[in-house]
C-alpha cells in the first residue's frame, strides 16, 4: 500500500511541477494546490497506514496516533485559504492587465507610467496596461481630461 501512495504522491508532485512551469496564472495556483496534496499524502504515509485503535483508554491498545491527522487536517484548511487568496490575486491581476500570462505581468502592475516620483498607481482606477478613458483630476497635466 506504500508503494502505491508513494507512485500517487510522485505523480501529484509531477504534475504540480509541470503546472508550476506553465505560463497560465490559473495552472500555476492549481500546480500549488497539487504539490500541497503530494504533500498531505506523504505525511499520512509516513505516520504508517496501519488500522489501530482510536486513542481512547477504554479500547485496549495499540493506539492510532492522532497527530499527523491533525497536521493533515490544518494543512487542508491552510491550504484552502490559500488557494483561495491566490485565486482571488490572479482574477484581479487578469481583471487589471487584460491577460493571464505571468510572464508578461512584470512590473508594470504597481507602477503608473505617469506618475511622479514617489507617487503609486492609484487602486481605484486600471492599470497601466489597460489605463482609464476619464480621470477625475482635471488638474493633473498630461492626462486625459486635465489640461496639457
Amino acid at each position: 500500500m506504500e508503494a502505491l501512495f508513494s507512485i500517487l504522491i510522485g505523480l501529484l508532485v509531477a504534475a504540480g511541477v509541470f503546472l508550476l512551469l506553465s505560463r497560465k496564472i490559473v495552472r500555476v495556483v492549481l500546480g500549488l494546490s497539487f504539490i500541497g496534496y503530494a504533500g498531505n499524502l506523504a505525511i499520512l504515509t509516513v505516520a504508517g497506514l496501519r488500522q489501530d485503535n482510536p486513542p481512547l483508554l477504554t479500547l485496549p491498545g495499540p493506539y492510532m496516533d492522532p497527530l499527523p491527522q491533525a497536521l493533515i487536517l490544518t494543512a487542508i484548511v491552510i491550504g484552502f485559504a490559500t488557494t483561495a487568496l491566490l485565486l482571488t490575486v490572479a482574477l484581479r491581476a487578469y481583471q487589471v492587465s487584460g491577460h493571464d500570462n505571468v510572464a508578461a505581468f512584470g512590473d508594470n502592475l504597481a507602477r503608473d507610467p505617469h506618475a511622479g516620483e514617489g507617487r503609486s498607481a492609484d487602486p481605484e482606477h486600471q492599470g497601466p496596461d489597460l489605463p482609464d478613458l476619464i480621470h477625475s483630476d482635471p488638474e493633473e497635466p498630461g492626462r486625459p481630461g486635465g489640461q496639457p
